[in-house]
């Protein structure tokens, strides 16, 4: 019979010998004899056992599931309980998954608001993401759901589908921000300066491209997303104000560009 002492398993294991001791102790892991002074061996059905301990515990099971498995293993059969608590383990890994991808996509929210209108919104932001606690996430992100009440074509839809979404890692989404920042800097100037109008040539020719170049699309979409009086924005940090402002540049901008046109 194969037997090796406790120092040479922890060698051979990558082990520290109170690691052993330890399993020793919370009845993981048991030594197959102990000499009157003390010396600790083990034999191969140990050191199975104890392979069996280092793969689950690499795979993310703690000690006391580990030798929860361990005792179902001695009870009923071997592979049937390896394989159902490996797939417990593959459903909860998915679940840590889905947890840790859905704090990302509120983290990068919560940073792209900041940005877009300060502090100010963080209020209606933790009731927005209340709100989609219960709706699932689809690559990453939580998609708008646009109402049957608007009476969107399909196409219509497919495009609003591919829009930049708060939260998300797009890198529209980025450029939009930083022009979004940039008017945000400039609201108490007039939307007729000459860098205003650089913006809101800038923001008009993405919004083209946004909308695969529909300029009706885009005008219907922007008032799809006009606040009401004194209602809430219904996109984060576009409230009246600030949509407002925008709207003023844009029309400057146009009527200018279609002046140059006619001259």
């Amino acid at each position: 019979m194969y037997i090796i002492l406790i120092g040479e398993l922890a060698k051979k294991t990558n082990i520290s010998k109170r690691t052993l001791h330890y399993y020793e102790q919370i009845e993981l892991l048991q030594p197959t004899h102990i000499t009157d002074n003390g010396y600790r061996y083990y034999d191969e059905t140990a050191i199975l056992r104890l392979q069996r301990i280092l793969l689950l515990k690499s795979i993310g099971y703690t000690l006391e599931q580990i030798k929860e498995l361990l005792q179902k293993q001695n009870n009923m059969g071997e592979n049937e309980n390896w394989v159902a608590s490996l797939q417990e383990q593959i459903e909860l890994i998915e679940q840590k998954k889905e947890e840790l991808t859905r704090k990302q996509y509120y983290l990068r929210s919560t940073i792209q608001t900041v940005r877009f209108n300060g502090m100010t919104d963080l209020e209606q932001l933790l009731r927005i993401i209340s709100h989609l606690e219960n709706r699932p996430l689809q690559e990453g992100i939580i998609p708008p759901d646009f109402s049957d009440e608007l009476h969107l074509t399909s196409q219509e839809i497919d495009i609003f589908n591919q829009l930049p979404v708060l939260g998300s890692n797009d890198p529209r989404m980025e450029q939009l921000l930083t022009i979004f920042e940039r008017v945000g800097s400039m609201m108490p100037s007039s939307p007729h300066t000459s860098e205003a109008q650089i913006i809101a040539g800038q923001l008009y020719e993405l919004g083209l491209e946004l909308f695969a170049g529909d300029e009706t699309l885009l005008n219907k979409y922007w008032a799809l997303i006009q606040p009401g009086d004194h209602a809430a924005p219904v996109v984060m940090g576009m409230d009246n104000e600030f949509m407002s402002y925008v709207d003023e540049m844009i029309s400057f901008f146009l009527k200018q560009r279609e002046d140059d046109v006619h001259e």
